[in-house]
């Protein structure tokens, strides 16, 4: 678990730092609110695939390098299982899932900044894992509207069984810092 997270921390701190040195620093303190650094998710969302054969866990996750707004989005699963004989199996290399996900993040309607949309897919070899998504640009903190679509495929069973999920968040937040 602390190996995985380490993983994802490292990912998206390498996508966060090309960003930092591809941008010179422009705020000040005096220049108002700005986004929080650290990282900032939506709550785990537990689903299961057609007729129940399928389960995992996920969440979306927005990390904020610096008080500049450079950002990366990710996301999450944990609990990557499957039924089959009376049992839940894990995911594994041998029995993997393949997996896509689009995240849509619309602009602050107060403060603005851009929308952002980020698509990528995976193949899932463990219980759970991440998929970064790399640098977002710069956001503005404050909430936001976040649509999520999730597809997996897998582990052991094929489309017919597929995990397919659509989530909105009207409520996201990216806090915002005023030092």
């Amino acid at each position: 678990m602390k190996l995985r997270h380490l993983a994802r921390a490292t990912a998206a701190a390498a996508a966060l730092a090309v960003s930092v040195l591809a941008a010179p620093a422009t705020a000040s303190a005096d220049d108002g609110p700005h986004p929080e650094a650290g990282t900032h998710c939506t709550g785990w969302e537990e689903v299961y695939g057609r007729d129940g054969y399928t389960f995992t866990a996920f969440r979306t996750c927005v990390q904020v390098g610096d008080r500049e707004g450079r950002s990366a989005m990710y996301i999450e699963t944990d609990k990557n299982t499957y039924w089959w004989g009376g049992a839940w199996y894990n995911t594994t290399p041998g029995y993997d899932a393949r997996v896509s996900a689009t995240v849509t993040m619309d602009a602050n309607p107060v403060q603005g900044g851009p929308s952002v949309s980020q698509r990528g897919s995976w193949t899932q070899t463990s219980r759970g894992e991440e998929l970064v998504f790399g640098p977002i640009g710069i956001i503005r903190c404050g909430v936001r509207h976040l649509d999520v679509t999730y597809y997996q495929v897998g582990g052991y069973y094929d489309a017919d069984r597929a995990i397919d999920v659509k989530r909105s968040y009207d409520d996201f937040v990216i806090p915002c810092s005023f030092d």
